[in-house]
């Protein structure tokens, strides 16, 4: 039910794996299922939470985000996290230090309130 613990991929694979092979795998490539596989069910809930919170953060500046910057910021960010997160699927980036501090930077630049903005308005151009 708590799984095998953090960072015990490397030790506890070789015991459930069906084939032999020479080579040292030391991640699951893809952050979801190790994640799974060392903590099970306290992670998942976890992880869960922090997806919702992030969107429902998120979320309410993304109304007119064609016309204010945070809307436009929290589009960028978001893109940035959902690009890193559909990686994870196919590899371990998350694991890399400098990968998961850009992505919790995204994270809270999605989910923080919004900035101040200027009173004033660009001139509309019309050509």
């Amino acid at each position: 039910m708590l799984g095998w613990g953090l960072g015990a991929f490397p030790v506890v694979y070789p015991q459930f794996r069906t084939f032999y092979t020479k080579f040292f795998v030391n991640e699951a490539h893809n952050d979801y299922l190790q994640l799974l596989v060392e903590t099970e069910s306290p992670a998942s809930l976890s992880h869960s939470g922090f997806w919702s919170s992030l969107f429902r953060g998120a979320a309410p500046k993304l109304k007119n985000w064609t016309e204010t910057i945070n809307g436009t910021l929290t589009v960028a960010a978001l893109l940035g996290c959902i690009g890193i997160l559909v990686h994870s699927f196919l590899d371990f980036n998350l694991q890399i230090p400098a990968n998961a501090a850009l992505f919790y930077v995204l994270c809270a630049i999605a989910a923080s309130s919004p900035f101040q903005e200027s009173q004033r308005r660009r001139a509309e151009t019309t050509i």
